[in-house]
């Protein structure tokens, strides 16, 4: 059952049934007649902001879009001064037509101060309190490893890693301390991309200071998982090769890697940012409430061979 939960913020009183009967109206042609109730508990996704970082990458950008069309209030994190450009236009109409609030704001995740500021900003103009947060934000690059610069390799490891747990730890204090004040304390979802590169090397390009940061990002939500539950669940997924402006110089400069990562699959492609939208909302929704320490490996079978 859904709960009254009535907002005056911002000029406006909304119930929960009431968006959960927009949503239906407004998403029919997209899930046809489904039961809400019965199916995905898109309940989780009605107003409650979700916090996502690496916001205008691709990644970033598709499951931006997912959550607003879910029906949550979306928090964008980034590096960048601002978010603009098409796609980002698209995601304001996205938000618009779904009576949803689109928010962004700039940060540098490897710093602990900058981090717990903005997010201690961003939530408190939110409407609800935090009910999700979605870890996109990485950097790397290849280099063999005789030669790989140090200061290369701390860099990505301060990002990749410690910006994740600095992230979950920014996070999961606001989430603990809004539920204090809950007469009944909602259950929360952490979800951090990790990679398929925590599991196998990537054939042809070597970048192990990459692979081990994001190995350390999937063990890091097991041990999170361990610490914080029941309030807040932590799982990840790790995608495979996908198609975004992080990779395409590599896919297009490099064409004999891009058809050995193909084959590698047992779907014959590639990914792309739009494969990834289905299993964040599975994490974020209470279907997957007894759900966490999970890692939802989306790489096509690429790892299985």
């Amino acid at each position: 059952m859904l709960s009254m939960e009535d907002s005056s913020r911002n000029g406006s009183i909304r119930t929960r049934e009431t968006a959960l009967e927009l949503f239906t109206l407004t998403h029919r042609t997209i899930i046809g007649e489904m039961n809400l109730n019965s199916t995905l508990a898109y309940e989780i996704f009605m107003l409650d902001p979700v916090l996502v970082t690496g916001s205008v990458g691709g990644m970033g950008l598709a499951l931006i879009q997912t959550i607003l069309e879910l029906g949550a209030d979306v928090v964008a994190i980034d590096r960048v001064k601002r978010a603009e450009g098409e796609a980002w236009g698209r995601l304001q109409g996205v938000a618009k037509s779904n009576a949803c609030n689109l928010t962004y704001f700039q940060s540098d995740i490897s710093s602990f101060e900058n981090t717990l500021n903005v997010f201690q900003s961003a939530i408190s103009q939110a409407r609800y309190p935090l009910r999700g947060l979605v870890h996109c934000a990485a950097i790397g690059w290849v280099g063999d490893s005789l030669n790989f610069s140090v200061k290369d390799a701390r860099q990505i490891i301060d990002v990749n890693l410690v910006g994740t747990l600095i992230v979950a730890q920014v996070g999961a204090r606001l989430v603990q301390e809004q539920q204090k004040a809950m007469t009944v304390p909602t259950q929360a979802s952490f979800v951090f991309i990790a990679s398929m590169s925590g599991y196998v090397v990537n054939k042809g390009t070597p970048n192990a200071a990459y692979a081990a940061s994001k190995a350390g990002v999937q063990q890091l939500a097991r041990n999170l998982a361990s610490e914080w539950g029941p309030s807040i669940r932590v799982n990840t997924i790790s995608p495979g090769v996908i198609r975004t402006p992080m990779t395409n110089g590599i896919l297009e400069s490099k064409r004999e890697l891009c058809e050995l990562w193909t084959r590698e699959t047992m779907l014959g492609r590639l990914s792309e940012p739009q494969d990834y939208q289905g299993p964040a909302a599975f994490l974020l929704s209470d279907s997957s409430a007894y759900v966490t320490v999970a890692d939802l490996l989306v790489d096509a079978g690429y790892t299985a061979w």
